[in-house]
């Protein structure tokens, strides 16, 4: 019967409690595990499943696909995701018509895994070759190339890619997708840009500045709708539709900011009551979180109707840029274009952000010294985007987009000085007490208990 059918999240408890024994992918160590659902039917999930040390070097990391019966509960024995030599050079060989002479491991992202080849045509020429568990490679490939086509590579550098054919119908039997770009050297940004001077920092955030505006500035289908931005090439011709969010599970498409808003708080607060560890942020601030969700949702204004609808690669931190390894200002290309959106250009606030702030465990670091003389350099360089982000509209809707943002709190370290002990929540705090000021004055500590 349905109900005694394994649901998504009892999978995922099931399938952590089994990697955290240590016997099913290797001993943990001091890693953390990195998981991504491939597949859901009415029978099983199957999962890509590795130990990955997040402090650590950036290497090759072991995946497995590991498959959960929803019926029986019964967990299959660990499968190693992988590209054969095999199926290396019939990638290439399809996609560039040349012949594989070499390959290798190649780093790889959180949501996929990685080759570097060359091929017995050009001694000069290199790709890679990425086995990728999240996004439909033929629309990266298809966006990849209408960005190529309409905006200038000085401003927005992206890989070139080389379609495998056929790639479509193979990942949605796979599960898996291949995509292939040409090998750019240089080093990730993410690795660079918390050692760069002051003035390097301005320089190269006016740059990320015009590369995030070009983005924005992509022809979307009318009406612009809120959700996955999926691209489509036939015979060369390169459409875009609007699909439901899958990124975050919010659904859709939506028709209207409110109701993507709406969705966005709700899905956060689904995630704040699953996280663990965090019972002491709880215990104060949920019961009046939940208050604001069920009573003031209907109370967000309309002004933030307003705010414009664009493209976006919802992932375009200093982790996906690659720049010259001689000169660090200089990006080389832009990467990972697994998440693709449509979708309110002030949703970008936290990967923006990225680049005034230092790494933290929180996901939220701290600023960097002038931090905002980096904010005023971005918007500066695209003063059209900046004369919005000063707009009510933007400040209406970014008020009620960190709510939902900031409302659920990543697990506190124990052995955290007491120092950074007190700031690790701030700015979790900082804005859903500020919600609660304007939203629930009349509901005092005691509705807590």
């Amino acid at each position: 019967m349905s109900e005694n059918l394994l649901t998504e999240d009892e999978g995922v408890k099931a399938l952590l409690a089994y990697i955290f024994s240590g016997s099913a992918i290797g001993p943990m160590g001091d890693k953390g595990v990195g998981y991504s659902l491939l597949k859901s039917s009415l029978t099983s999930f199957s999962w890509s499943a590795a130990l990955e040390d997040f402090d650590g070097p950036d290497t090759p990391v072991d995946r497995y696909l590991i498959t959960i019966d929803r019926r029986t509960k019964k967990i299959s024995t660990p499968e190693p995701i992988v590209l054969s030599e095999t199926e290396l050079a019939d990638a290439i060989l399809s996609a560039t018509g040349q012949h594989l002479y070499s390959w290798a491991r190649f780093t790889d992202g959180s949501l996929s895994i990685s080759y570097k080849v060359t091929v017995e045509e050009d001694d000069n020429a290199s790709y890679v070759i990425q086995l990728r568990h999240h996004g439909y490679v033929a629309s990266m490939d298809s966006f990849m190339t209408l960005i190529s086509r309409t905006i200038d590579p000085s401003v927005l550098p992206i890989p070139p890619v080389y379609p495998i054919p056929g790639e479509e119908t193979h990942e949605r039997t796979a599960g898996m997708g291949r995509q292939i770009t040409q090998y750019i050297p240089g080093t990730m940004a993410s690795s660079i840009y918390p050692q760069l001077s002051h003035k390097e920092r301005l320089i190269f955030v006016q740059k990320i500045a015009l590369a995030f505006s070009a983005c924005w500035e992509i022809q979307l289908p009318e009406p612009r709708l809120i959700g996955e931005l999926i691209a489509s090439n036939v015979d060369g011709q390169i459409t875009l539709r609007v699909g439901p969010d899958r990124h975050d599970g919010l659904g859709g498409p939506f028709d209207s900011v409110r109701g993507y808003l709406r969705e966005h708080i709700k899905s956060s607060l689904i995630a704040l009551e699953k996280q663990q560890g965090i019972e002491e942020y709880k215990d104060k601030y949920l019961h009046r979180i939940r208050e604001i969700v069920n009573t003031r949702l209907q109370e967000i204004p309309a002004i933030v109707e307003k705010i414009p609808i664009v493209a976006m690669h919802t992932d375009m931190g200093p982790h996906n840029i690659i720049v010259s390894s001689e000169k660090p200002t200089e990006i080389q290309a832009i990467i990972d274009w697994e998440f693709l959106a449509s979708a309110p250009y002030a949703s970008h606030y936290r990967t923006i952000e990225m680049f005034s702030r230092k790494n933290a465990l929180s996901q939220f670091g701290p600023e960097y010294e002038c931090a905002d003389e980096l904010r005023e350099a971005f918007w500066n360089t695209i003063p059209n985007w900046k004369q919005w982000n000063e707009s009510e509209a933007t400040q209406t809707f970014l008020e009620w987009f960190k709510f939902g943002l900031f409302m659920k709190a990543e697990r506190r370290p124990e052995d955290l000085p007491n120092e950074e002990r007190e700031s690790y929540w701030a700015e979790n705090i900082r804005v859903v007490e500020g919600m609660f000021d304007k939203y629930s004055p009349n509901l005092n500590e005691a509705s807590n208990t």
